[in-house]
């Protein structure tokens, strides 16, 4: 059997063009990136500068992206889609995974299950402009896992590329142990590849998955991958050198991108708290660190820690 794709999750706030291409630069083991979600908008033509993050030049020397979209109206995603397709890609994801309550509360995101002939007409309308292309990636249900397993005889009537689920509730949001059961299940009744997404954050719960699962077509990394940047190429054997030395490195090649092409110390310093987060995991003093970045409110102040790596 083929080992499966690594695929990078989105993380809004997170997994943007710098750091995808930092990754790509520093460890290239991902096979494939979701970009974090791009909101559907009201209207015959989409704004291109909302698709700042997937413009294809200067994403070639990223990890290649499938373009997430997020939203609740059929006719704005196909406006969406359509905007892509002309960006030339011939890919696209819908979310209907997200489980942060005000996006479930509008119906989008993981709110999109509770409401399955919307999330149908979402996908009718995708795939009328790009047959073929359109995948899916959802949560296993909103406050129980049911919601998914009694959706896949349905699901199984589209052309989905793929089909992506994190193995929680929305309610869960990370919290709480997958349920690997109803995931299984789930995949045992799929006629389209199905991806895995949820608390891979070692080589070894990679390895767990792929051997209870034999037919799963990929591993969605997200949480993990930021803590650890060195864990997809781990994951294949392809890692060797001095971790902590690799990932200083990383680190500091991606604040300069950072910084080079976000606005001001106001959006940078948001970037980098917000990735520092999950990233302080990856040191000893990593907590120390990010007490500091926390109140850091310069570049300087920034610089001053970053030197402590």
């Amino acid at each position: 059997m083929a080992a499966p794709l690594l695929l990078l999750a989105p993380l809004r706030g997170v997994t943007q063009l710098e750091f995808r291409t930092c990754l790509a630069r520093h460890f290239p083991g991902f096979d494939l990136a979701y970009s974090p979600f791009i909101p559907t908008m009201a209207g015959p033509r989409f704004k291109m500068s909302a698709l700042r993050d997937v413009i294809p030049e200067p994403n070639a020397a990223a990890i290649p992206v499938v373009p997430q979209a997020i939203g609740k109206s059929p006719a704005d995603f196909a406006t969406l889609v359509s905007a892509l397709k002309d960006l030339g890609y011939n890919r696209c994801d819908l979310n209907a995974g997200c489980p942060w309550p005000m996006i479930v509360k509008r119906g989008r995101g993981s709110g999109l299950l509770k409401s399955p002939d919307h999330l149908f007409a979402m996908l009718d309308a995708a795939c009328a402009v790009m047959p073929d292309g359109i995948s899916l990636k959802a949560r296993l249900g909103v406050e129980d896992a049911t919601l998914l397993p009694a959706l896949m005889e349905r699901l199984n009537q589209y052309p989905l590329s793929t089909l992506t689920i994190h193995a929680r509730t929305a309610r869960q949001m990370y919290e709480g142990k997958p349920d690997l059961e109803k995931f299984g299940l789930c995949l045992a009744n799929a006629k389209m590849p199905v991806i895995y997404n949820g608390d891979i954050n070692t080589p070894e719960d990679a390895a767990a998955i792929v051997a209870r699962f034999p037919d799963v077509s990929g591993l969605m990394i997200g949480r993990g991958a930021v803590r650890d940047p060195t864990l997809a190429m781990r994951i294949k054997g392809k890692f060797a050198g001095d971790r902590r030395a690799a990932l200083a490195d990383f680190v500091r090649d991606y604040s300069e991108v950072c910084r080079a092409r976000l606005c001001g110390p106001g959006h940078f310093l948001g970037r980098m708290k917000e990735f520092w987060s999950y990233f302080k995991d990856s040191f000893e003093n990593g907590e120390k660190l990010w007490r500091q970045i926390r109140i850091s409110r310069t570049y300087s102040e920034y610089d001053a820690v970053l030197s402590g790596l």
